[in-house]
């Protein structure tokens, strides 16, 4: 099945010059990053990407992996990303309108991602597809040739989003996106004329979440009041935590943020972010 997206890179890069400071930065993020959990419990995934700008005009192409780290205690088929999870814009990625591989488990599109590996510890490929720049329609995919021009370029887009149940074998999994692919545009042009497009540099260095299966209490990392949310009401828990060492979990864990074993100073600065990149409250395991 690589094949079909790879091909489908192939014609687009047949018309491009060489890539210069175009960067693309691809994030993976998880509600229960850095979090202790249950067996069983829903752990989501979403992947983002934002273009710089000035140097390009636009997302032209995207695809990633999302694997599994060989230390893993076990392995299990990760699920497709869910097709509700494409918004508009990224709809002209997804085939039919856009250019992507041909689906499995949602038959309608690959965009969301194909399981390839070993059966039962499959990896999800290619999560992601690419707008038609070609100037004219295709027929079964590529059947919008207009050009939308500066996706990802005012804040991260939303490329797919999925979720799995945490493994029933206790123990830290990590989560990472891999062979990541990005094309953006040189300009946007009127069809028939195809809109040119640059391979760019991706930054995948936040492309990574994890999480520990434990059979213990649960840690849910920022909630420092226990009170099974977090939202601004456990700020002030969280500054007493900080100077006066005081815990409503008796040990420290939810206020330890950063997930170094200790709390200090260096939870600060995720701890804020947990507070201001996330709609609130944000629901403990």
């Amino acid at each position: 099945m690589r094949k079909y997206m790879l091909l489908a890179v192939a014609v687009v890069f047949a018309s491009v010059s060489v890539a210069s400071a175009q960067t693309v930065t691809v994030t993976l993020e998880s509600s229960q990053n850095g979090q202790t959990v249950t067996a069983g419990t829903t752990i989501d995934w979403t992947l983002k990407v934002s273009v710089s700008t000035g140097d390009n005009a636009g997302l032209a192409l995207i695809a990633a992996d999302l694997v599994q780290d060989a230390a893993n205690p076990v392995k299990f088929d990760i699920p497709p990303a869910l097709p509700a999870s494409i918004d508009a814009t990224m709809a002209q990625f997804s085939r039919p309108a856009g250019i992507s591989n041909p689906g499995e488990t949602y038959p309608a599109s690959g965009y969301t991602g194909v399981q390839r590996g070993t059966a039962g510890e499959m990896n999800l490929i290619q999560i992601g597809g690419g707008q038609n720049t070609f100037g004219q329609a295709g027929t079964t995919m590529g059947t919008d040739y207009t050009v939308q021009g500066g996706i990802g370029q005012s804040g991260a887009q939303i490329v797919a989003a999925g979720s799995f149940p945490a493994p029933a074998t206790d123990g830290s999994y990590t989560f990472s996106v891999a062979n990541v692919v990005a094309n953006v545009l040189q300009s946007v042009q009127t069809p028939p004329a195809f809109s040119p497009v640059v391979a760019a540099t991706v930054n995948s260095t936040g492309g990574t979440f994890s999480f520990v299966v434990g059979s213990g209490p649960v840690i849910c990392r920022g909630d420092t009041n226990c009170d099974t949310k977090i939202d601004f009401g456990d700020i002030n828990p969280f500054v007493d935590a900080l100077l006066n060492a005081v815990y409503c979990d008796g040990t420290g864990a939810n206020a330890d943020v950063s997930g170094n074993g200790t709390v200090g100073f260096d939870d600060i600065n995720p701890f804020v972010e947990l507070l201001t990149t996330n709609p609130l409250p944000i629901s403990c395991p």
